[in-house]
């Protein structure tokens, strides 16, 4: 069975997406003029065909990961399991990238309400729906990812269905019983990042009806006089054309090395993005987050070129007990995989290994990371949040680990 897929960025037809009698993908550009765009630095405009060990890794990143994907395959009969999710959800993916068998409905800008009554609704089936295929009219998108999420087109605080002409602009995640305090977990750090100066997007817990839920902001979406503009990006493991199930080390995965060298190779901010790469490495040890890996960072692509996304996905992963949760590190930091273990010199060794100035850096992450303490526990009054809870233990880990800089 051959199948093909139109592939979009930004609205514009790119490419063609192939899957061929033996379930391999392969991959086309269309057009190489002044104004085409590559979809990965790891797949750069040629008239060749891309095969399936250089095109595969980039579209199956795209798709959700883990239960969430077994789930929405559960019921497929032929074919590859990925090409099936993109062509059937691919037309609101992560970043700018979209997929029809035909060609977008252009005319299809009908916005369907979600109500608060619908929202409920959503939350409570979403573990077995992850990607609401119960809608009436379902929404056509893809999140890549394990955990339990759906996308929204936010428009005045009224949330509504994506289309071909509306993409979303908001992500939902629900709580998690396999964790508990999930949300308030994730607001947290993404607030003390946010107070950190670090570059995130907004979150915000929201509640309907006693249930809670948080509310990120798309960083990969821009709205200009109403109308909701994609924006290109791609994560590591894409850059790095490794699938998912590889993102971490000790799977085989990107180390950080790797990624820095992906900064060093294509970002036309580098000095910036090199202080921010580091940030981003002592921000996750500051907090305990050992899910720091290749997919959790990413690139984003726009006019002025390539740079660091924002960062998205900080958790603490280590105020979970060890039986729930690995606390061995996403990469290794001087060939340690325990945060609990890492010194001073690990890190003046990583920046060695990275050939940046171990001292000048480690002053500057002194610098930048002074006060952090302070900013925490001011955080925990102002958003209400008690002595006992996660957000409490997080501060506890980070009390323990900003002595790394005296």
């Amino acid at each position: 069975m051959n199948r093909e897929l139109n592939v979009y960025l930004c609205g514009n037809k790119v490419g063609v997406l192939r899957e061929n009698d033996l379930l391999q993908f392969s991959f086309q550009y269309d057009s190489l003029d002044g104004g085409a765009q590559p979809l990965s630095v790891n797949m750069p405009l040629t008239t060749d065909e891309y095969p399936h060990a250089a095109a595969f890794p980039f579209f199956e990143n795209l798709t959700p990961e883990g239960e969430v994907f077994e789930i929405l395959t559960q019921d497929h009969t032929s074919g590859n399991k990925v090409y099936s999710i993109l062509d059937r959800f691919g037309s609101d993916c992560a970043g700018a990238v979209a997929f029809y068998e035909t060609e977008p409905n252009t005319n299809n800008n009908t916005l369907f309400e979600i109500t608060s009554a619908k929202i409920l609704q959503i939350i409570e089936k979403l573990p077995k729906d992850p990607l609401l295929t119960s809608l009436k009219n379902p929404p056509r998108l893809s999140l890549a990812g394990a955990q339990s999420k759906f996308a929204v087109y936010k428009q005045k605080n009224k949330y509504y269905r994506s289309s071909d002409m509306q993409p979303t602009t908001h992500i939902i995640k629900i709580t998690n019983k396999t964790f508990p305090n999930l949300l308030e977990n994730e607001l947290f750090c993404m607030k003390l990042a946010q107070n950190m100066q670090m570059d995130v997007p907004n979150a915000e817990i929201k509640t309907v009806k006693d249930c809670s839920f948080l509310e990120i902001e798309r960083y990969d979406r821009q709205i200009i006089d109403g109308i909701v503009h994609r924006i290109h990006q791609e994560d590591f493991c894409q850059a790095l054309g490794i699938v998912s199930n590889k993102k971490y080390q000790a799977g085989g995965g990107a180390n950080l090395k790797d990624c820095f060298k992906i900064i060093e190779k294509y970002s036309n901010n580098k000095l910036s993005d090199y202080t921010r790469f580091i940030e981003w490495i002592f921000f996750n040890y500051l907090i305990g987050n050992t899910d720091a890996h290749a997919k959790n960072i990413s690139l984003l692509h726009s006019k002025n070129g390539i740079k660091l996304a924002p960062f998205y996905d900080l958790l603490s992963t280590e105020v979970y007990p060890q039986k729930i949760v690995d606390h061995g590190t996403a990469m290794l930091i001087n060939g340690k995989g325990k945060y609990a273990s890492l010194k001073q010199e690990d890190f003046t060794a990583l920046f060695g290994h990275l050939g940046l100035n171990a001292t000048n850096m480690m002053k500057t992450m002194k610098s930048r990371f002074a006060g952090i303490v302070s900013k925490a526990e001011a955080l925990l009054v102002s958003l209400g949040l008690s002595k006992k809870s996660v957000s409490s233990d997080i501060i506890a880990i980070i009390k323990r680990r900003e002595k790394i800089f005296s």
